[in-house]
């Protein structure tokens, strides 16, 4: 009777997260895919200043308007530092980016019944470390930094050659020209609404990819917390509940493990309902800047150098405040 008991709670407990998390999964797939097929990176370079610290600020201003996740903000950052952005505002912007969008603090915030507290420390701990870290690799040049690639970054499914250098436009190519001047370049109506189909389609493309990508990782990590809950023994769950010691560090290590998307990873630190809030601040806070799979997306992109940097001054700077936080709050749940 105990186990069906367990059983069943195992099973509330995933379609519960799962069914909470999936619109805003979707939506920061739609937003994403959005993105990467109207917004022209090239703009986006060419606004960036030069200045160590301007820059690693107006990085946090650029992720706080890119709706995106941690997966995907890799490779962009790798290709402005290979463009010539400054190192500081490209790591800012992947550290911060997939926290302080929209879509992101929305989801947090739906997630905890309403209540914007959690959003707000979450956005204002993630934007220190990632001014942090941003500000100590902008100091290093950026061959430094970059590993030299050895082929192209993954497929995204448009069809379209991603390497360092390409620019990703979705346009059709130019026509043949005629003698009369500008107007050999110029395009006729059907092209530029053929132009228009391809852009939208890539964005369809990207969101969908997204979304399954992301789908498959938000199932998996419902399906731990839910076991965690369920089968956890009691006295374990009491003593992590209980004690700061422990259900900080606890909670960090949980979301390095789970590689939850930064849209839904909410909606798994809700439902842990019964633990400190400073460690489901921990939790929201370290997982969208370190786990599992970004460690291995950043061995292949960047040196071992910046690698470590990303490894430990999150995770460093996200225990101190949780702890200080918990303290202020004498581990209020």
């Amino acid at each position: 009777m105990n186990a069906l008991l367990s059983l069943d709670l195992f099973a509330q407990a995933t379609l519960s997260i799962v069914i909470e998390a999936l619109p805003f999964l979707l939506l920061g797939s739609i937003a994403s895919g959005l993105v990467e097929a109207y917004v022209p990176r090239q703009r986006m370079e060419r606004l960036l200043p030069k200045g160590r610290l301007a820059s690693t600020l107006f990085g946090l201003a650029l992720g706080a308007a890119t709706p995106c996740c941690e997966c995907g903000v890799v490779y962009l950052a790798r290709r402005l530092m290979g463009k010539g952005v400054p190192a500081g505002a490209a790591v800012a912007f992947m550290l911060a980016a997939p926290v302080i969008n929209p879509v992101s603090i929305l989801a947090t915030v739906v997630a905890f019944r309403g209540d914007p507290t959690m959003a707000v420390w979450r956005c204002l701990l993630v934007a220190l470390a990632a001014l942090v870290v941003g500000y100590l690799a902008g100091g290093r040049k950026t061959e430094e930094l970059l590993r030299p690639l050895a082929g192209r970054e993954p497929e995204c499914g448009c069809g379209h050659d991603h390497g360092p250098d390409h620019q990703h436009h979705h346009t059709p190519a130019a026509l043949s020209g005629t003698p009369f001047g500008s107007l050999a370049d110029a395009l006729p109506v059907s092209a530029l609404r053929e132009s228009q189909r391809q852009k939208a389609a890539s964005a369809l493309r990207h969101a969908m990819a997204d979304f399954l990508d992301m789908a498959k990782v938000l199932v998996f990590g419902s399906m731990v917390a839910a076991a965690f809950k369920a089968y956890v023994p009691a006295p374990v769950i009491m003593a992590m509940e209980n004690d700061l010691v422990l259900a900080i560090p606890g909670m960090m290590a949980l979301a390095v493990l789970l590689s939850l998307c930064s849209q839904a990873d909410a909606f798994v630190a809700a439902s842990f309902s019964t633990f400190p809030l400073a460690s489901r601040l921990g939790f929201l806070c370290l997982g969208p800047m370190l786990d599992l799979k970004l460690l291995l997306m950043w061995r292949q992109v960047f040196t071992p150098r910046l690698v470590h940097l990303l490894a430990f001054a999150p995770a460093a700077i996200v225990f101190v405040a949780c702890v200080v936080f918990g303290i202020a709050t004498g581990g209020a749940s």
